[in-house]
């Protein structure tokens, strides 16, 4: 059976899980890495972070692998680990595989979604202000887009779906995190939350598909300007 990875929201404490030791270190740094705290390219040296989490390298590696394994962590031999990098080229591929995943994600939601689950993405819908400079605002819209497209994967219930999706959005919101291409305005991604839910209420797989693909590349077009404005 195909478990879902745990994403950014999740680890952000509106969840709870139980977890091994190996298990809490690769929550911490994968949370660390998507949120900045780790900034790309930085190194992940096994003896400090041994000594920080109070643990042998056993665990440690095991919780670094799994990173490596979603494409967050690098391992270079002889130069130990190292949080990945950024890059637009890179991005470009995280638009299209986002694009052609979530759209058809959203369309698929619009067949399975129940009456439930769309009124609780109804209410998940609205994207909360961003205020320029505020950090803290906005790592709350970044959360709360996070809980409208895990509940929306979540209504296809299909747990690799999920590992994709979420997987490809954490990646995607960690340019913003870094202050690279951030939303100014929350009413246009609210609109198109709620055009997507209007979608799933018509059951119109087509429409959703639609709104779905140009709610990614309206955003992805803003975050790759950014991101080569910064040399990326």
């Amino acid at each position: 059976m195909i478990h879902p990875k745990p994403s950014l929201v999740e680890l952000s404490g509106d969840l709870p899980m139980r977890q091994n030791l190996s298990d809490t270190i690769y929550s911490e740094l994968k949370r660390r890495i998507l949120n900045g705290t780790i900034p790309p390219g930085k190194d992940l040296p096994e003896k400090l972070l041994s000594e920080e989490f109070k643990v042998s390298r056993t665990p440690l590696r095991e919780a670094l692998n799994r990173l490596i394994n979603e494409d967050l962590v690098v391992y270079r031999p002889n130069l130990g680990y190292t949080a990945a990098t950024l890059s637009s080229a890179e991005f470009r591929h995280l638009e299209d595989l986002r694009r052609m995943v979530e759209s058809r994600v959203a369309s698929l939601a619009a067949l399975r979604a129940t009456p439930q689950e769309i009124k609780a993405l109804r209410l998940a819908a609205d994207m909360p202000p961003v205020e320029q400079g505020d950090d803290s605002s906005f790592s709350r819209f970044c959360l709360a887009n996070a809980r409208f497209h895990l509940l929306l994967v979540r209504a296809t219930r299909n747990n690799l779906v999920e590992n994709i999706v979420m997987s490809s959005l954490d990646q995607y919101q960690r340019p913003a995190y870094l202050g690279i291409g951030r939303v100014t305005d929350h009413e246009k991604p609210t609109r198109m939350h709620h055009d997507i839910v209007d979608a799933l209420e018509d059951h119109d797989p087509f429409k959703a598909e639609v709104v779905m693909a140009n709610h990614v590349i309206g955003g992805s077009k803003r975050i790759i300007k950014a991101l080569e404005a910064e040399g990326y």
